[in-house]
């Protein structure tokens, strides 16, 4: 069963994407900030994590590229989708850059969510 770290800020949001990945077998933990994002990694060890680009304080983008950037020995480098609202252009862009296996654009269907997880963990 893979585990998958949801991080995002908007509790509804963080919610409803437990619920839909739940239903379709895989394991989920919450984190709502992108502060301390990599020790939720180091701690829960997910397949991937699920991570929302516009977070206050500390964005997903830059806690992502925060992640990366500590050595590998420390057991963070968990593969990231992103997950946002922001323009599909724009998200295959950051996708580029921070080195995600992809992205969703906020809002997605349940099953559009399950596709782009699997995608992303190699399964689909």
């Amino acid at each position: 069963m893979a585990t998958i770290l949801v991080d995002d800020d908007d509790d509804l949001v963080a919610d409803l994407l437990r619920a839909v990945l739940e239903r379709a077998g895989m394991q989920v933990v919450v984190h709502t900030s992108g502060f301390g994002l990599a020790l939720a990694v180091k701690q829960h060890r997910p397949d991937l994590v699920v991570l929302d680009v516009n977070m206050p304080g500390l964005s997903g983008v830059q806690a992502v590229r925060a992640m990366r950037a500590l050595d590998p020995a420390y057991g963070i480098d968990a593969p990231v989708l992103l997950h946002s609202g922001l323009p599909n252009a724009e998200l295959e862009e950051l996708a580029r850059q921070t080195g995600a296996r992809g992205w969703l654009r906020k809002p997605a269907r349940a099953a559009e969510t399950v596709a782009a997880v699997q995608r992303a963990l190699g399964v689909a």
